[in-house]
């Protein structure tokens, strides 16, 4: 089977207005935020030929959910393997993978050469066993009597999976030849005037012709309108010394938890998702990943294990699961248009005003931004440049950033 898009789709969905490219070329873009999200489609435009400044609040890239020592790069499993959520982290994560093969020595950046997946839960075993059937694409993902990893165990093999480093690969982004990178700089404001935006920090205003906002569960800060369609998890990460192993793994493992292979002598151990939670490395966290750890691999670990350190930080999700990538909205001026008829969509009447104009998104990536952002780049160049889509309509409807404000208009009492 091939994951493909649905068809017989509608033309337009007036309350998802899209973008019409001008073909003119912008001469300076200002991308906000240092992460995977913002370092991936600044490197995109950069390769244009556009100059791009890449601002961040911190001292340097790869500070808050990037900062990870590292991270696993697998699909999401969806029994509805045609569901734009199915859709784009299958393609998403063929995209990431596309971008370190091609890469000149893709090991430094991680190793996407195979990632093992299982569950302790008899019923998940046999759906992920059925859903590698129902792919049929035994290249990409198999389903295998005794993992290589993990010999006593059933699972998905993902030949094309494995861990990825994200502040080596967002240190090779940024450093394109036509990205300015300003660390340090807060970008508080963002005005309009004059078909010119001018982003204000607390010392400086820099103008610029377009705005890629990818500050994850930051972007209320500087967007307050958009506060009610992201969710900020907590994830803490442990660290553990590869002497804490038994057998340290050569491959990404995913099970409930993950674990990577070392990075700098030193395992990734995770994850927690703690709402309404604050930052900081916690016992409690600690423990929660070491459990998952041992409930899934016994004896994995040497006795008395202990973690040496670890890496917290928030991630934003959306209700559905699934990115903002693309235009964004003015939300006040979005909500009185579209209001009066979000009940009876056949209704609303296309309108250009309700875009900012050239404002884009990439954020709400989640847990899955080192897998998702490659992939979101790609959909936000072509938007920006009017060239044809990597992804189906459907799907670009599907992360488009208007549809979590109109999620909000219809579901108000």
């Amino acid at each position: 089977m091939t994951l493909r898009s649905r068809s017989k789709l509608p033309q337009t969905k007036p309350w998802l207005p899209q973008h019409q490219s001008s073909h003119v070329p912008y001469k300076h873009i200002a991308v906000i935020g240092a992460g995977i999200a913002g370092a991936t489609i600044a490197a995109k435009l950069a390769e244009q030929g556009m100059t791009v400044r890449v601002f961040e609040a911190a001292p340097t890239f790869a500070t808050q959910a990037s900062g990870n020592l590292a991270g696993n790069c697998l699909p999401i499993i969806d029994k509805n393997t045609n569901s734009p959520y199915a859709l784009w982290h299958w393609q998403a994560w063929q995209q990431a993978y596309q971008w370190w093969i091609t890469q000149e020595n893709p090991s430094q950046y991680g190793e996407l050469t195979g990632a093992a997946k299982w569950s302790t839960i008899a019923k998940t075993q046999q759906q992920w066993r059925d859903w590698a059937e129902q792919i049929n694409q035994p290249d990409k993902v198999v389903w295998l009597a005794q993992l290589p990893t993990h010999p006593q165990q059933a699972g998905l093999w993902f030949p094309q999976g494995g861990h990825l480093i994200p502040k080596q690969i967002i240190g090779n982004l940024l450093s394109h030849k036509n990205i300015r990178f300003y660390p340090n700089t807060n970008i508080t404001k963002i005005d309009l005037s004059h078909g010119v935006w001018q982003l204000g920090s607390t010392t400086a205003t820099y103008a610029s012709d377009a705005i890629i906002i990818a500050t994850g569960a930051h972007t209320a800060h500087l967007l307050p309108d958009w506060q009610d369609t992201l969710f900020p998890n907590k994830g803490q990460v442990s660290h553990l010394a590869l002497s804490a192993w038994q057998q340290p793994p050569q491959n990404a493992l995913s099970y409930g938890g993950y674990a990577t292979p070392a990075v700098d002598e030193v395992t990734c151990v995770g994850a927690t998702f703690e709402q309404a939670t604050p930052l900081g490395l916690t016992e409690a966290g600690h423990k929660h990943n070491l459990q998952l750890l041992s409930q899934a691999y016994p004896n994995a670990l040497k006795p008395n294990t202990t973690t040496i350190g670890g890496h917290s930080a928030y991630r934003a999700n959306t209700l559905d699961h699934l990115p903002l990538v693309g235009p964004v909205i003015n939300v006040p001026a979005y909500k009185a248009h579209i209001a009066p008829y979000c009940r009876q969509p056949d209704r609303i009447t296309e309108s250009k005003d309700l875009l900012l104009p050239n404002l884009w998104f990439s954020i709400g990536h989640g847990a899955h931004g080192l897998t998702s952002a490659f992939l979101a780049a790609e959909v936000l160049c072509a938007q920006m440049l009017g060239r044809a889509s990597p992804i189906s309509q459907s799907l670009a409807w599907a992360i488009h950033p208007a549809r979590a404000i109109f999620r909000q208009l219809v579901h108000t009492k």
